[in-house]
């Protein structure tokens, strides 16, 4: 049976109302935390009327953890909003198509072989120009036009292999790349800067062979027998060293992370231990080697929820970009605020999902920043979508892409400031 108990740790105060996006678009107490927390007791005591409007209230949640960092009686919201996901899906009235749809997607992104495929289909698509084609097609059904916004077109893609290669000088050990579902099939470039940046830093950089997504797409759609198999397996991929693993999307940190919680054990423990997001450990590890030169562009810095509210690494990420010389980049979200990506949400709440995103692009277009940093793979799909609606060109890059593009090239004269 899923334990709901800890929802009687709320006292209904009310604080987390105005952290709440979805409250903030919808105005229902039952889209807000407390209004969900009361419909998990009454899963939890079995007194709930099974209604469509149930169904929407609890699948309408972000799962962003705004509430949950905020909260003064420490309610853990997440892990709630997980239990009460499962205790509803055996109720769900679904198609033969939407559960063929939910098994194929949850299936892909559980699969380095299924994500292989997916990547080649979807690099040729974008390659051979029928990406750019269907965006001028006349006549394409809304959500046709929306999936194909939502394709990065600038995002090298494919599934293409690192070389664990050491680096030229290898001064400061090894570290372990953890590549992620979405980040390998879709921001290759991302992951590429990385082991650039890493080695030019003095790391030799190693990419364990096909380990598998985090799971955390499946720990947060009902699905954790998955969810731990992933989990499992990763563990093994990755025990072959006890030097760090480092993550380019928070969403993918956050739930490395808290392996050490979900699964019982010492080996989800002391994985959990070595996991770090890329922006902590270059913050911790330091830039003070390598000499950047100035951006040409206005840069904005976008915040995404797992690096604010769960991995509470907010400074790490300003702090690193301290280190581009003549730029102070500003934060587009200062008090939070959600752009919608939340994982699967984009593609499951199309209507919450697009509002909320279309918040975040009038936020940047009044910046008028030229290049939007954010560090998850999500929320960068998110973002270019919804500026790509606005006939918007702005980059929106990883940090570690515009750090590593910032680099003089070998050839070229660096001087510390300029």
């Amino acid at each position: 049976m899923n334990d709901l108990s800890a929802t009687d740790r709320c006292v209904k105060c009310g604080l987390c109302l105005p952290h709440c996006p979805t409250f903030a678009l919808t105005g229902n107490e039952a889209d807000s935390p407390r209004g969900r927390i009361s419909l998990m007791q009454a899963l939890g005591e079995q007194e709930v009327l099974w209604s469509d409007g149930l169904f929407r209230h609890l699948d309408q949640c972000l799962h962003c953890g705004a509430c949950e960092a905020m909260c003064p009686s420490g309610v853990p919201f997440g892990r709630l909003m997980d239990e009460a996901r499962v205790v509803i899906e055996p109720r769900r009235q679904r198609s033969l198509l939407q559960r063929l749809l939910r098994r194929t997607g949850l299936g892909i992104v559980a699969s380095p072989a299924g994500l292989g495929i997916t990547g080649a289909v979807l690099g040729f698509y974008r390659k051979s120009g029928l990406h750019a084609l269907t965006n001028r097609l006349p006549g394409l059904p809304a959500t046709v036009r929306r999936l194909n916004r939502l394709l990065p077109a600038s995002h090298a893609t494919g599934h293409s292999a690192h070389a664990n290669t050491p680096a030229p000088e290898e001064k400061r050990g090894s570290v372990n790349l953890f590549r992620g579902c979405a980040g390998s099939v879709l921001d290759q470039q991302t992951l590429q800067a990385t082991t650039r940046l890493l080695q030019k830093l003095g790391y030799r950089v190693n990419v364990p062979a096909a380990h598998p997504c985090c799971g955390a797409l499946h720990r947060h759609n009902a699905a954790p027998d998955t969810a731990q198999r992933l989990a499992q397996t990763n563990l093994e991929h990755f025990s072959g060293n006890d030097d760090p693993v480092l993550v380019t999307a928070s969403a993918c940190t956050a739930q490395l992370q808290a392996y050490a919680n979900l699964y019982a054990g010492k080996a989800a423990t002391a994985f959990a231990a070595r996991v770090s997001d890329i922006m902590h450990f270059l913050a911790t590890a330091g830039l003070a080697d390598l000499h950047f030169m100035a951006p040409q562009q206005k840069v904005a810095v976008y915040l995404p929820c797992t690096h604010r509210n769960v991995l509470g690494q907010q400074q790490d990420v300003m702090q690193v970009l301290q280190c581009l010389p003549g730029t102070a980049p500003r934060l587009i979200n200062p008090d939070g605020g959600c752009c919608g990506a939340a994982g699967a949400y984009l593609l499951s709440q199309p209507e919450l999902s697009d509002r909320l995103a279309r918040r975040v692009a009038a936020r940047i277009l009044e910046s008028g920043a030229e290049i939007i940093l954010t560090t998850n793979i999500g929320c960068a799909i998110q973002l270019q979508a919804a500026l790509q609606a606005h006939s918007a060109t702005i980059e929106v890059l990883h940090p570690v892409v515009l750090l590593e593009r910032l680099l003089p090239a070998p050839h070229s004269p660096s001087t510390k400031g300029t």
